[in-house]
């Protein structure tokens, strides 16, 4: 009898089980869903957006918020029409454009990097000869956060991003820690070019824009100066005199795109929300769209396969995979990435045990906090979690963070002392460096300037043979010249990463 009650009892807790795997949270969107959108839209003084969500295979919302600039004349954002740039989730679509070309070709995961790429080589020996396929967008190369975002801005294109890998010195061991890099990206770029005879913009276009019906996508090389449907730029900033947040327009395009194009692969797409429907589609799908199996089962589950251990503590874990970040809780899987650049930022999320992506475009910089609030209300509001209010909670963290720290007085040093630069013709003439080019120190009218590709700036003394100089797009560096017993030998600048030597050559 004891072991009867015991076998009905296991039945039940199965069948409890079930129905909680297999509960119904809803078929169509939370009816408060609208009215948050717009509560954070308000918020945040947000410009324009758009938001897209889907649920059980459908488009369950689509609606837009505000304008597309700040223009008096400036339309409504139309989610099936208005373009945004995508910035860092286009990661993903890249990373999905590779399964689609492992899928096709001669390539594995595990390949090294050379082996398709006989060219590529990074600082370190080994780690050139042993960088796999899937370790190039999973960013544990040994190079820092950003490494080489600013060299756009000098004149390098991607083309010169790819080579100058070859001679950029990681900060860190290859392996050995997550540091977020946009450059890697285009190195998975040339693999795609090379077995797919096309550019990363076409290939893009052709393996993914066109099976999954995204008719208003395309990337901003071909279209950033010439597209009538893309929303315009904005900066959402924080302001401690009014101590409210002030709404501007970029007036940087031209800055925007000379960095988004070098780094396109990682950055460069532009698209409507409507279109990005079809793309929560088929990842919710295990690569299937619309009956046609876009990227194999086995290579698109390998794009979320966790890569490299971004953060964890005693509730959440995450980690990167291939262009996305798994963020795994006690409430549930969250697959998401977000994007930020020039005026624009995005959030792209799935939830696969709730069925359930959305996409969350606006045209507004500076934070992506009122996308990932929209995104975590959504779920809350999905799992039936009550009372959260995630915009308010990542406002007064926003606002709290952006205010001036008044409490730091910086105290001169010993080290700080003020030393003489030596005479302006002892730094002049020119210093090589391979890879990086020929840059030129000369004087003009008493002043010395400093000429490397597309910079040429006039050197600010600093400090003994310290100096500064200014990339427009970029700020301000600091260039130090190495001198022996009087002599200048060689020069060097900072972004983050050694550079090494430029040696005096004329």
């Amino acid at each position: 009898m004891k072991r009867k009650l015991t076998f009905i009892a296991a039945i039940a807790f199965v069948c409890i089980a079930i129905q909680s795997c297999n509960k119904d949270y809803t078929a169509k969107i939370p009816s408060q869903f609208d009215s948050y959108c717009q509560q954070t839209f308000n918020q945040w003084q947000l410009p324009g957006m758009a938001v897209v969500v889907v649920k059980d295979g459908k488009t369950v919302f689509l609606k837009g918020y505000g304008k597309t600039s700040l223009a008096p004349d400036a339309s409504d954002v139309d989610p099936a029409n208005t373009q945004f740039v995508i910035a860092s989730t286009t990661k993903a679509m890249t990373a999905a454009l590779l399964a689609t070309v492992i899928d096709k070709y001669d390539v594995r995961w595990e390949d090294t990097v050379s082996k398709h790429l006989p060219d590529f080589k990074l600082y370190d020996k080994w780690a050139s000869d042993n960088i796999t396929v899937r370790e190039m967008m999973t960013h544990k190369t040994g190079f820092k956060t950003y490494a080489m975002d600013d060299l756009p801005f000098f004149g390098y294109g991607r083309d010169d991003l790819y080579h100058l890998f070859s001679v950029l010195q990681p900060t860190y061991s290859f392996r050995s820690k997550y540091a977020y890099n946009n450059e890697m990206f285009t190195v998975s770029a040339k693999i795609i070019e090379k077995y797919t005879g096309e550019s990363w913009d076409d290939a893009i276009a052709h393996y993914l824009f066109e099976p999954l019906e995204m008719k208003h996508s395309t990337t901003g090389n071909k279209s950033f100066f010439t597209s009538d449907r893309l929303a315009m730029g904005c900066k959402v900033e924080y302001s401690s005199e009014g101590d409210s947040l002030v709404v501007s327009p970029r007036d940087d395009r031209e800055d925007a795109f000379t960095w988004l194009s070098a780094v396109a692969p990682a950055a460069f797409v532009m698209t409507t929300a409507e279109d990005m429907a079809n793309w929560l589609k088929m990842n919710l799908s295990h690569g299937e769209f619309n009956g046609r199996q876009v990227i194999s089962r086995k290579n698109h589950d390998y794009l979320f396969y966790p890569q490299t251990i971004t953060s964890c503590d005693s509730a959440t874990m995450c980690a990167y995979a291939q262009g996305w970040t798994i963020e795994q809780s006690s409430k549930c899987r969250y697959i998401r990435h977000t994007g930020l650049g020039y005026g624009y930022t995005s959030l792209v999320g799935l939830v696969p045990e709730l069925n359930l992506g959305f996409a969350i475009l606006t045209n507004n910089g500076k934070t992506s906090d009122p996308q990932a609030a929209i995104a975590r209300q959504l779920i809350d509001m999905y799992l039936g979690v009550k009372g959260s209010d995630w915009s308010t909670k990542y406002f007064n963290q926003f606002v709290e963070g952006s205010r001036p720290d008044t409490t730091m007085s910086k105290k001169p040093t010993e080290a700080e002392k003020e030393l003489p630069a030596l005479a302006n013709r002892a730094y002049t003439g020119k210093y090589h460096k391979d890879v990086f080019g020929t840059a030129t120190v000369y004087e003009k009218d008493g002043e010395l300037y400093f000429n490397l590709n597309k910079v040429d700036s006039k050197l600010v003394h600093k400090n003994g043979n310290d100096f500064t100089f200014r990339v427009p797009g970029a700020g301000k560096f600091t260039l130090t010249f190495t001198e022996k017993e009087g002599r200048v030998k060689s020069l060097t600048f900072n972004i983050g990463d050694p550079i090494g030597q430029f040696d005096k050559i004329k």
